[in-house]
């Protein structure tokens, strides 16, 4: 008899083998806090994706309620000092890299917009010429 909890799995984060916990026999993501941080992730998204009005309807029932979420937000923040200082020191590279890999995308979108945006004269332009050359030739 084989022990399926003993067999080596290779995880889908990282593509490391590991061995899954005997609780968790389906387990597909290793143990490292940076593989299960980015499960977590994925797996929010795809919950969000799956329920996309989940967070609109109280936003759209009360206007004042962003607002309220804002300021309680900024409330912990401003009680928290030391701990979100502690966080920001032990998470700093792990946020600049999302920040760099974020501002490469809004470059990225940026750029195409304004690709776009350029085209569209060049085209009209050159609409104009073929439009003007042809006239010509009659």
């Amino acid at each position: 008899m084989t022990n399926d909890a003993s067999v080596e799995k290779k995880c889908s984060m990282c593509g490391k083998p590991f061995i899954p916990n005997k609780y968790r026999p389906n387990q597909e993501v290793c143990s490292s806090l940076e593989c299960q941080y980015q499960r977590q992730l994925v797996n929010m998204k795809s919950w969000r994706e799956a329920n996309p009005n989940y967070f609109k309807y109280k936003e759209s029932q009360d206007k004042s309620w962003k607002q309220a979420c804002r300021e309680r937000s900024l409330d912990w923040r401003r009680k928290h000092k030391e701990y979100l200082q502690l966080y920001r020191e032990a998470n700093k590279e792990r946020h600049r890299e999302y920040m760099r890999d974020y501002m490469r995308e809004y470059r990225r979108r940026k750029k195409n917009s304004e690709d776009a945006a350029n085209a569209e004269p060049e085209k009209i332009a050159s609409e104009n010429e073929r439009n003007t050359v042809s006239r010509e030739a009659e």
